[in-house]
């Protein structure tokens, strides 16, 4: 087949304008160079982001970025903020330092466990989900005085509900920073679950290994949501006051969250490359940051 030189010549043209139009880049580990999977990666301050893949790589069709800065952050490196370059970029990450914690070691045979904020699913259900951007949401745990006799972290079980077989997603632990706000992770190493399709009363998630007691300050227990395609749910919806029908991209799973009371509204929403608890407006109109996502813990002694 012969193509006219001016086919070939649009042919490069709009070759040249998808790759022109797309931030992409590669995240690795600053010591090793080895890819980094899973980092969390905003434009700061603007409405967009994405997941690095298991090969450390993302992209994002907006070429508005270029010149503003890229906001990544990942469980067990420094969060970094880069500038945004046509072209493919290579972000590196510095791992960060790991705080050596006393270990007390814990009683052995049978120990005494005790199940704080069991999970109850209220009628009507609320849900979490994002649309096509890495949210990450908290729910801040106050310490109590009758964790003395209980104070390590067993488990961890929440809610789920997915339309897709086998979604991805993390759970982060997170110090109280200075500021009130979640800080540092607690956990040396990710909590990445799998979520089958449906929804999923009991989804539990055992950290005992750890041997992490709850700390004095409280601490915040967050959900991460990958975009990544495997998660990626297409599904069509009318605007309200229209008939036009528009196709939308979510990306799953949802979480079930329960109502903060006004004086405890300590809910937190990881977004635009800040922690905020502000209030975010959901597509119905509504600001969300009266909830938070839902979490029951066990401890042991």
């Amino acid at each position: 087949m012969r193509i006219h030189p001016c086919g070939l010549v649009l042919l490069l043209m709009l070759f040249a304008e998808t790759v022109l139009g797309q931030v992409q880049g590669i995240v690795v580990d600053k010591a090793t160079g080895k890819p980094v999977t899973y980092a969390n990666i905003w434009v700061e301050n603007e409405n967009l982001g994405t997941t690095s893949s298991e090969t450390g790589a993302f992209s994002f069709a907006d070429a508005s970025a270029v010149g503003k800065m890229l906001v990544v952050s990942c469980l067990g490196y420094e969060k970094g903020r880069f500038p945004i370059k046509s072209g493919s970029m290579t972000v590196e990450l510095v791992p960060a330092a790991v705080a050596l914690q006393e270990v007390t070691v814990k009683q052995s045979a049978q120990r005494q466990k005790v199940v704080v904020g069991k999970l109850e699913r209220t009628k009507p259900a609320h849900w979490y989900a994002t649309g096509g951007t890495p949210w990450i949401v908290a729910d801040f745990v106050p310490y109590a005085a009758q964790y003395e006799g209980t104070p390590f972290l067993d488990q961890i079980a929440f809610v789920l509900w997915s339309k897709v077989d086998k979604a991805k997603f993390q759970i982060r632990l997170l110090e109280v920073s200075e500021n009130g706000q979640p800080g540092k992770d607690l956990l040396p190493k990710p909590l990445i679950g799998v979520a089958p399709k449906g929804i999923n009363m009991n989804v539990a998630l055992d950290v005992s290994e750890y041997n992490l007691q709850v700390p004095k300050d409280g601490f915040f227990i967050a959900f991460e949501w990958f975009i990544i395609p495997e998660n990626g749910y297409e599904h069509t919806y009318t605007m309200k006051g229209s008939k036009k029908k528009l196709k939308r991209t979510s990306y799953e799973p949802s979480i079930l969250t329960h109502q903060l009371l006004q004086e405890e509204r300590n809910g937190w929403i990881y977004m635009k490359g800040n922690w905020n608890n502000a209030g975010v407006k959901g597509h119905d109109g509504e600001m969300h940051m009266n909830r938070a996502p839902q979490f029951q813990i066990t401890l042991s002694d």
